[in-house]
């Protein structure tokens, strides 16, 4: 199995320095898909997929799987991307896009204001599924019984939120101080704000301390805000670091030598030389991306609480169901689901080593096409939501790896 496993990091090492830019335009790329499609006689569905950055490596990750795996077992589908979306007005302009290609159903990533979404989506005769997501309570409660939101995937309040608590609890020691990225927990980023705010709880019961603000309002600080207490001393660095005011901001302050120890609540990638030319470590909630690999190699990765490429699979299947008219045979009491999938976890080099081919690789992925196959109505008529909830719940490394030795 080691050595097996080993062949495949290779391949997608191999995979990742020589893969190509996108030939062409989304849209051209999908119209051409559907037209092979049709002439082979094949009912097309086109699916949109809403991405906030199309250059991210998780955002390459899943697009990797859908291009070069699902498409190849779904022959029928073909797939609309958007650009780097990153306000309200971008994925209101995609979604109206995806209405205009005829569209049936579209997977979105980043969300800025779902009822305004689902509701153009409604309008339009589209689907619309979060396939690895978590929105607020009030967000999900104002969308869950409109017919056309399929639901959402993902960590879900709980495990956003114990994220930040184990990242936090294993670098957390003794003469260490911490630069929090909030990334845009300020910004009505659910999952950021519950990452951010388990690491602030987290820090301060270690230390035994309690900061005059609430963890509930410093993790939503719009500024840089320092905090001490005890022999707890902290920043909170707020700013999707993508963006060149963000990084730059968090380049100084990792600069400063006054912290010996990031806490991430998202990629460390736009900064990664700043970092590896500094004496600190980091730990990210991320996914399993090639940046990391070498981080860890490199000895500047020191934690990874990690998504992996098809864990989207059954967010796949869900959106499927729903656009071959299987959709109301997937719903909770008549409601669009949350189903709870969350992150893999590598301490070590070691440990991200040994998960990483399967989190990376497209011939043998977590969730393959017989796990998918087996959850669709179209193609098992005895499937159920139970099956479905039972594949996507079964997320783990360990679950995972024990599918693909059966």
């Amino acid at each position: 199995m080691k050595k097996y496993m080993g062949f495949l990091l290779t391949v997608v090492l191999l995979f990742s320095l020589f893969s190509g830019c996108m030939a062409g335009s989304s849209e051209k790329v999908a119209n051409r898909d559907q037209e092979e499609a049709e002439a082979s006689g094949l009912d097309i569905h086109k699916i949109g997929v809403a991405t906030y950055d199309i250059k991210d490596a998780q955002v390459m990750m899943f697009k990797d799987y859908l291009d070069n795996y699902i498409k190849e077992s779904f022959s029928d589908v073909t797939f609309l991307y958007s650009e780097s979306i990153s306000d309200s007005d971008g994925l209101m302009d995609f979604l109206e896009n995806c209405a205009e290609n005829q569209v049936e159903g579209v997977m979105v990533f980043g969300s800025y204001d779902l009822q305004k979404e689902v509701a153009f989506c409604a309008d339009h005769g589209m689907y619309m599924i979060r396939p690895s997501a978590t929105s607020s309570e009030a967000d999900f409660e104002a969308v869950a019984s409109n017919p056309y939101y399929v639901g959402e995937i993902g960590p879900g309040t709980e495990l956003e939120y114990e994220a930040g608590v184990s990242m936090a609890r294993a670098l957390a020691g003794e003469g260490k101080t911490y630069l929090i990225f909030s990334s845009g927990a300020a910004q009505d980023n659910e999952m950021h704000r519950l990452r951010t705010l388990g690491i602030l709880d987290t820090l301060q019961e270690i230390y035994g301390v309690t900061f005059d603000q609430s963890s509930e309002e410093l993790a939503v600080t719009e500024e840089t805000t320092a905090l001490e207490a005890g022999d707890l001393k902290l920043l909170i660095c707020p700013g999707y670091l993508e963006r060149e005011e963000n990084c730059g901001t968090a380049e100084e302050v990792a600069s400063s030598g006054e912290y010996t120890t990031v806490l991430s609540v998202v990629p460390v990638s736009p900064l990664i030389d700043t970092l590896e030319s500094l004496d600190v470590e980091c730990g990210v909630i991320d996914c399993f991306s090639e940046d990391n690999y070498y981080g860890f190699k490199n000895g500047t990765i020191a934690y990874v609480a990690g998504k992996y490429q098809s864990e989207i699979g059954p967010g796949f299947a869900a959106l499927y169901n729903a656009i071959t008219g299987y959709g109301e045979d997937y719903r909770e009491d008549g409601r669009a689901f949350r189903l709870e999938q969350g992150f893999w976890t590598a301490k070590s080099s070691q440990e991200y080593e040994s998960m990483y081919s399967l989190a990376r690789s497209v011939s043998v992925n977590a969730y393959n096409y017989e796990d998918l196959y087996s959850v669709i109505k179209s193609m098992n008529p005895e499937a159920e939501f139970s099956d479905l909830k039972e594949l996507a719940e079964s997320y783990s490394y360990e679950e995972c790896l024990a599918r693909r030795d059966t």
